[in-house]
């Protein structure tokens, strides 16, 4: 095994590639249907992939480990199903799952040294399906004692890919590995969503000044704010888990173009199987594998679900920093965890910086998600050839979001505190704590000692008591910060 590791160590990306020395640097040459081509004796490709490598030096990064993951799993599934089928042998069989459960095995920070392919590839992912074939062979038929790009006993075409096209394999890899990713996000969601609820529970009876177009506005409970937080948290999560169902349902046995061509008869129930085993969720075969190929709009649907969480939670970390703000000129109704200083000229300054950190994502979010849409209605006749960027943005922005929720959590929300004196200050002064008396005094009334007490600077109350207006019993019992807020137990998970 450290032999075997030894030769796959992690390369530069494509795009620092440098063009192979004088220093005696050894070569194979493989044949393929364009002609002869020179890779590296020790790659453990094979010509396909070395042509996206000389074609496709774009953006120096590779495929996510989650769709190589979800690849590798595909083809293991393939081939148990393939066998079953009796169109591949058991030896072939098992020298195909073998390595690939050899590779699973591998460090994830080795695989850009084997799946070298930039995201940015030619459509359909066909580079990346045929670099996953590649390997997989080469690797088989080293431990099966034949050299590196021998293909025998095992082919990357005729046996790898048996079966399959990259244009149902690719889809299938795409839904598995969001699948496999979103899990996490849905879950840290929900942490968050605890985060805020306890901060609800703890601060339901402090009183503040609501705030509507950032005027002052009626007394409300500073957790009541935060609940109503957890509460849009809460729901995106469900939003998303809800968004996850419709990648369950896969195009896999559509081969080439949804009809299934060269698709042995039960390899599809088979490999379905299979896959529900290796990847832990319940999937399903599309009813129409035509519309499942023409189409990707289930992924279209995740990423706009996960584009409505990034947009609540931009909303969110924009009232906290409002929230925040100061420590003096702002609001300053509660004090974030200083994780760092805030300024390179003026000592002592701290900002909101893992808020701003979240924000960049969620805006990095939205982007994807554009790209992502684009992608999806790019498709044309029975083919979507946009899938490698729709893949890697909408993975791109669950592994994001994921670890910003994390961030945010562990390092902001988990640490807040209240600056009760500022609550208090803002609570007992806003001149539309007014609105409790309207009742009593008349809206027409009300309004001129608000505008009466906002000249004077001084608190509605306090003017209220100068005229007499009311009694200091019925002053109580209208400004009672339960009465004034609607006050209720909350109940938050």
């Amino acid at each position: 095994m450290k032999q075997k590791t030894t030769e796959i160590r992690t390369r530069k990306s494509p795009i620092q590639r440098k063009a192979p020395s004088a220093r005696g640097e050894r070569f194979r040459e493989e044949t393929d249907s364009l002609g002869s081509i020179r890779i590296p004796a020790l790659a453990l490709y094979g010509s396909q992939t070395e042509r996206a490598l000389k074609n496709f030096q774009i953006s120096g990064r590779t495929a996510h480990p989650a769709l190589v993951r979800a690849y590798l799993r595909i083809k293991y599934a393939a081939a148990e199903a393939n066998y079953s089928c009796k169109v591949i042998t058991a030896s072939q069989s098992r020298l195909i799952r073998s390595t690939i459960q050899e590779l699973l095995k591998f460090k994830e920070q080795d695989w850009p040294a084997l799946f070298p392919i930039d995201p940015y590839q030619a459509g359909a992912g066909t580079s990346q399906n045929m670099n996953i074939n590649e390997v997989i062979a080469n690797i088989a038929n080293r431990n099966a004692g034949s050299p590196l790009g021998s293909y025998s006993p095992i082919h990357p075409n005729d046996h790898v890919n048996r079966s399959q096209s990259t244009n149902d394999t690719f889809p299938t890899a795409m839904r598995l590995a969001l699948l496999e990713t979103s899990s996490s996000l849905v879950a840290e969601l929900r942490e968050l969503s605890k985060s805020f609820a306890k901060k609800a529970k703890s601060w339901q009876l402090i009183p503040k000044s609501a705030r509507t177009h950032l005027q002052d506005a009626v007394p409300m409970m500073l957790g009541q704010e935060f609940a109503a937080y957890s509460l849009t948290l809460s729901k995106c999560a469900r939003w998303i888990e809800a968004a996850r169902d419709p990648l369950r349902e896969l195009g896999i046995g559509g081969s080439a173009a949804g009809t299934g061509l060269t698709v042995p008869i039960g390899y599809t129930k088979r490999i379905r199987k299979e896959l529900e085993s290796l990847c832990g969720e319940k999937l399903r075969i599309a009813p129409n594998l035509c519309e499942a190929m023409q189409s990707q709009a289930p992924i279209t649907y995740y990423s706009s679900s996960l584009r409505i969480a990034a947009i609540e939670l931009t909303r969110i970390c924009n009232d906290l920093r409002l929230l925040a703000s100061g420590p003096l000129t702002g609001l300053s109704e509660i004090f974030l965890p200083a994780v760092q200083p805030g300024s390179s000229i003026m000592p002592g300054k701290v900002n909101p910086s893992i808020l701003e950190m979240a924000n960049q994502t969620w805006y990095s979010v939205l982007g994807y998600d554009q790209t992502t849409a684009l992608a999806t209605q790019a498709g044309q006749l029975e083919l979507n050839v946009m899938m490698p960027i729709m893949a890697y943005s909408a993975i791109e922005a669950t592994e994001i979001s994921t670890r910003a929720l994390q961030t945010l959590r562990l390092k902001c929300i988990d640490g807040l505190e209240a600056n009760l004196p500022r609550l208090r200050a803002y609570f007992e002064s806003t001149p539309q704590i007014a609105t409790a008396l309207s009742p009593k005094l008349g809206y027409q009334k009300t309004a001129a000692l608000v505008k009466e007490a906002l000249n004077l600077g001084i608190p509605i109350v306090e003017l209220i008591r100068k005229k007499n207006l009311l009694t200091e019993q019925d002053l109580s019992l209208l400004l009672d910060a339960r009465a004034l807020t609607g006050f209720k137990p909350i109940d938050l998970p």
